[in-house]
């Protein structure tokens, strides 16, 4: 057997962590873990890719799912399947880097950011440089002339989308201006859009000389819009008006789209499919680690071990194999807080082993990583904890009324509630929820409230 490596603990702290640790991967690399190859008919990419593959001239898809789940790598996998089955031409742009997340969208910010995306995607990797200059000098002759909007920026200089992209992320009062000035203009912007996209997947075809190249672009990470204090409404609500109320303003002649959206908006928008061309939402699911009955999923916890073992395979000199089947359990499955948590062991070991050079983990370090992550999702107000509670007993939403569309969105954005996939997709509070919202279950009903 081979030695383990002389510096166990940092190594495998470093591959869990950072942009090569916890950042997405390629469907190559040797730390990706096929997470559904035990039954590829579940697997949501490959439904994803088939319809993809089959759809004519364009079409527009949803990805869901929770911060951290492993969307980002699982759109790695289906850019290598529709390169290699389909012959498509793909591009993937990570929202992230155009985006301001946690303030309300307007379709005019939202369509300037997605093209500004793009076409830097475009330019990157064709020659076609010349053609994505023609829409920004398009752009910023209807800003000036018929918007009547100087936005400090001349978009005919090379490098000035870069700028007007860095400038919608990082300024909010940049972008409340443009969705100020916009508002009266949005079919002329969304027309001249939808004519950039034409001509740049016109031009693509002609530099592949295939006049039927499918045209896919991938939008990764738009499913971290959220709400954080008092605007958090406006920005549930500006999600639900952009993919609903504003759909066309999402679909481009001749590209197919997939966007990944935040898991709340099927819940506070129904129907989103055939809203969006008639394609049902594809969920990508945490690891199934727990079956709906609380009991543990052994194949799950199968395949959260081997996400350890393909970045360090000696962890078991500093973890048991119960104690991470335990960490794994109490994240439900959720990749990138179980990260955390190997992370925050490993710290709590090393501190151990000040003392004593053998310390290993042992309960009382993984009660206290486990601990400070249940901290962290704590106090529930009782109405909160109530409800939570009923989601735990069926598995499912459970809405009591409409009014508390905001706070379900909520749950679902802070990780309360996650979401399964085993047959049909499932519900269920945060395993380290459990014993508080059974405190108020076992309290029975509420009080009424007062007159």
């Amino acid at each position: 057997m081979a030695a383990p490596p002389p510096d166990l603990p940092r190594d495998l702290y470093r591959n869990l962590s950072g942009n090569r640790g916890a950042g997405p991967l390629d469907p190559d690399d040797p730390w990706y873990v096929p997470i559904h190859a035990a039954d590829p008919a579940k697997d949501p990419i490959v439904r994803l890719w088939q319809r993809l593959d089959l759809a004519e001239s364009e079409s527009v898809h949803l990805l869901t799912g929770f911060r951290g789940n492993g969307k980002s790598t699982e759109l790695r996998r289906l850019r290598k399947l529709l390169r290699e089955k389909t012959g498509a031409r793909v591009f993937l742009v990570d929202m992230l880097d155009f985006l301001l997340m946690t303030k309300p969208l307007e379709p005019s910010d939202f369509v300037l950011s997605l093209m500004t995306a793009f076409g830097q995607a475009v330019e990157q990797e064709t020659s076609l440089k010349a053609l994505t200059h023609t829409y920004w000098e398009r752009l910023t002759n209807f800003l000036k002339s018929e918007v009547d909007l100087d936005i400090g920026i001349d978009l005919k200089d090379a490098g000035a989308p870069a700028k007007l992209g860095f400038k919608l992320k990082h300024e909010p009062d940049f972008k409340e201006r443009i969705q100020k000035h916009l508002r009266g203009h949005l079919s002329r912007l969304i027309a001249d859009a939808q004519d950039y996209v034409s001509e740049l997947v016109a031009a693509l075809r002609a530099e592949a000389a295939d006049p039927d190249l499918k045209v896919v672009l991938l939008v990764d990470s738009v499913e971290q819009l959220r709400g954080v204090g008092e605007e958090a409404p406006k920005v549930y609500a500006s999600v639900v008006e952009l993919f609903a109320g504003q759909a066309a303003s999402l679909r481009f002649p001749t590209l197919h789209l997939v966007y990944t959206v935040p898991p709340y908006l099927q819940v506070l928008s129904h129907n989103m499919g055939r809203i969006l061309g008639g394609h049902p939402v594809v969920s990508w699911p945490n690891v199934h680690v727990r079956a709906a009955d609380g009991a543990a999923d052994p194949q799950g916890l199968a395949v959260m071990e081997q996400v350890i073992e393909r970045r360090q395979p000696a962890w078991r000199e500093l973890i048991s194999e119960t104690g991470l089947g335990r960490l794994a359990i109490c994240t439900g499955g959720d990749l990138r807080d179980f990260f955390r948590l190997i992370r925050e062991t490993i710290i709590s070991l090393m501190t151990a082993r000040q003392a004593d050079p053998a310390a290993q983990a042992d309960d009382g370090m993984l009660k206290r990583v486990a601990d400070q992550l249940r901290n962290e999702l704590l106090p529930l107000a009782e109405a909160d904890a109530r409800w939570l509670a009923r989601i735990h007993a069926t598995k499912d939403p459970s809405l009591p009324s409409t009014a508390e569309l905001a706070d379900l969105a909520r749950f679902l954005d802070g990780n309360l509630i996650m979401n399964y996939l085993n047959g049909e997709p499932w519900y269920d509070v945060h395993p380290l929820l459990i014993p508080e919202i059974q405190r108020w279950r076992d309290a029975g009903p509420a009080p009424p409230a007062a007159s």
